[in-house]
């Protein structure tokens, strides 16, 4: 055992100790305790030194108003999360109940405590059924964000929001929400406190997958261009090899191209200072036709709005937008109303929001990959909690195939195979176009079957709740419905358990562990087995050369060669996502530095 598993174990027992007294007290005394600690910790103790009780007392309020009793290992959970390290905590361990301790602890001290999730439901739904006990405790809780996510909080409602003592959010809404209330015109229109604590649920898809993303509040220039339809139109007349050339997800005009420009255009130099607007919206265009797909980076609503996707998640981006005239570029493709064009006003990344928090902690199913890069950029030390109950899923070793037609047969007949036994399936892909794919494949073998492709966060939650009933087929990707239990159906066990079907191998190692925690939580039984193929995603880096070599040639290939190369691909995909996110740490520290100390500028002027 090493010293910090020592430490949480001698503190479960402190808590355990106290649980035994707290057990005697009537509920009007348990109440009451809040206020004792709440003066105790005016009189000069610590939230160290109110630990065991304030964590008994929480227990016991956990079980009278939801009639769950804390286990060991969640009690262990929320000890870690107090003392502010990033837990990793097995899928269906009951992170939910585990943040209530160290929420209630932080809570008494009057400053804010707040939790921030991964979707809206999640803290909706958190907020709901945690406040009870907050409530019964006596102390205040919030949700910071609404139902329908085209309803905005006023001012008002978010003071009273950011005044609880207990808030649920988003990590967008929070990101936005630092950076709206330093854009604030008097100092009655600030609605936050000062951060204090703050638990990042699915930390390592916060802290690792989206930190280098930067969440922009953006204004609308004065004048607005005109030159998009004439551009878009000129782009459509381009011959691939002849005018452009696209490589390595960059495209760029050859020499013909430049002179066609100039012929089109009726200028003389297409790189002069006088034809920047020229240029600077063909190289849109181009990007917008030949780099940007259609229900891959992007998709078009019923609305006619362009939406962006995010690729690690599928998830819709509502509100985000490409900056620099982008946006408009893909707008006038497809023809739809063209929005304004946007510039910055003010912007963070999530990496610097959370350093911004005197004390931060984090749970996930699948942290500890990331723990060498969470040390070095937030300097947080990683905690394996032991789940409940031994793990009982059988991970059965990934089939490897050529091609994605050879993977997609194969991943249809043991689909239907395990549901001819009435075994619940669950098929996961990392992209959108990928869970369309198996949707159609399964319709031909007439099987009934949601899709769930990350649209919806309310909806999603509603069906992979469903997904362990007996006959029941779901497709889903990475990210849909995460944060969600799936509780088997009677008869399921004896099935086997819950069967999930991982279709190409996932950017990192993560997000394959996220989906294997599907089956099995709790020490259910369950399987999971991946297909991998040479045309995975993660495979593009081999580049084209390779693939047409063996694919379109029909060479043969062993499959431990498609083995080799497929962990190949993964190892660079995910070095060269740590690269990218110590980079834009690095650069963007020194900015931050500087938005600090104008924050504070600001808010010394405002007051």
């Amino acid at each position: 055992m090493n010293k910090i598993d020592k430490k949480l174990h001698f503190l479960l027992g402190k808590v355990k100790e106290e649980c035994k007294k707290v057990k005697e007290l009537s509920d009007y005394e348990l109440k009451n305790k809040t206020l004792e600690f709440k003066e105790r910790l005016h009189n000069g103790e610590t939230t160290d030194d109110l630990l065991p009780e304030a964590f008994a007392v929480c227990c016991e309020a956990d079980y009278r108003v939801l009639g769950m009793f804390p286990y060991d290992v969640q009690i262990l959970g929320g000890i870690a999360l107090h003392l502010c390290y990033l837990c990793e905590m097995n899928t269906g361990e009951g992170k939910t109940l585990t943040a209530t301790m160290p929420l209630y602890l932080n809570g008494l001290t009057g400053k804010s405590s707040i939790l921030v999730t991964a979707n809206e439901y999640l803290a909706i739904r958190d907020a709901e059924e945690m406040g009870q006990v907050y409530k019964f405790l006596g102390l205040s809780v919030e949700a910071g964000v609404k139902r329908d996510t085209n309803e905005k909080l006023d001012n008002d409602s978010k003071k009273d929001v950011y005044a609880a003592d207990i808030v649920y959010t988003t990590h967008g809404s929070l990101g936005f929400d630092y950076l709206l209330n330093n854009l604030v015109q008097s100092k009655e229109d600030r609605f936050m406190r000062d951060f204090y604590y703050v638990i990042i649920d699915e930390a390592d898809s916060v802290l690792l997958d989206s930190a280098s993303m930067p969440l922009v509040i953006s204004g609308s220039p004065r004048v607005q261009s005109n030159l998009y339809g004439i551009t878009n139109f000129f782009v459509t007349t381009l011959v691939e090899d002849v005018h452009y050339e696209i490589e390595d997800k960059k495209v760029w005009l050859t020499k013909e191209g430049v002179e066609y420009v100039q012929r089109y255009f009726r200028i003389e130099n297409l790189y002069g200072e006088e034809n920047y607007d020229i240029l600077r919206h063909v190289v849109l265009a181009l990007r917008a036709h030949f780099l940007l797909e259609k229900d891959t980076d992007y998709v078009v609503t019923d609305k006619g709005e362009v939406v962006l996707l995010d690729k690690s998640t599928g998830r819709k981006m509502t509100g985000m937008k490409l900056r620099g005239g982008s946006h408009q570029a893909i707008e006038e493709k497809e023809h739809v109303e063209l929005s304004d064009e946007q510039r910055s006003v003010a912007s963070i990344t999530y990496q610097n929001l959370f350093n911004l928090f005197p004390k931060m902690s984090g749970m996930s199913g699948t942290i500890k990959d990331g723990k060498d890069e969470l040390l070095e950029v937030y300097h947080k030390q990683v905690v394996v909690i032991p789940p409940n109950k031994p793990l009982a899923r059988i991970d059965l070793p990934d089939q490897y195939f050529k091609t994605s037609e050879e993977q997609f047969d194969a991943v249809i007949q043991e689909t239907v195979r395990r549901h001819k036994t009435g075994q619940p399936v669950l098929l996961i892909a990392s992209l959108i176009s990928d869970t369309e794919m198996l949707s159609k494949l399964l319709v031909q073998e007439n099987i009934e079957h949601s899709v769930l492709n990350a649209n919806n966060a309310f909806w999603e939650a509603e069906i992979i709740k469903e997904a362990g009933q007996k006959n029941v087929v779901t497709v889903a990707t990475s990210m849909a419905g995460r944060g969600t239990d799936i509780r088997l159906g009677p008869g399921v066990k004896e099935l086997g358990g819950l069967c999930v079907l991982g279709v190409g191998r996932m950017n990192n190692t993560r997000d394959e562990r996220q989906a294997r925690g599907r089956a099995g939580r709790q020490g259910e039984p369950g399987v999971s087995m991946f297909y991998v193929s040479l045309e995975d995603d993660v495979c593009e880096i081999l580049g084209d050369d390779f693939m047409e070599k063996y694919i379109e040639k029909d060479k043969y290939i062993s499959k431990r060669r498609i083995k080799k190369l497929v962990n190949k691909s993964q190892k660079i995909k995910e070095e060269s996502s740590v690269f990218q996110r110590k980079n834009s740490v690095d650069y963007d520290s020194v900015m931050q530095r500087q938005k600090t100390i104008m924050y504070k500028t600001r808010n010394d002027l405002l007051d």
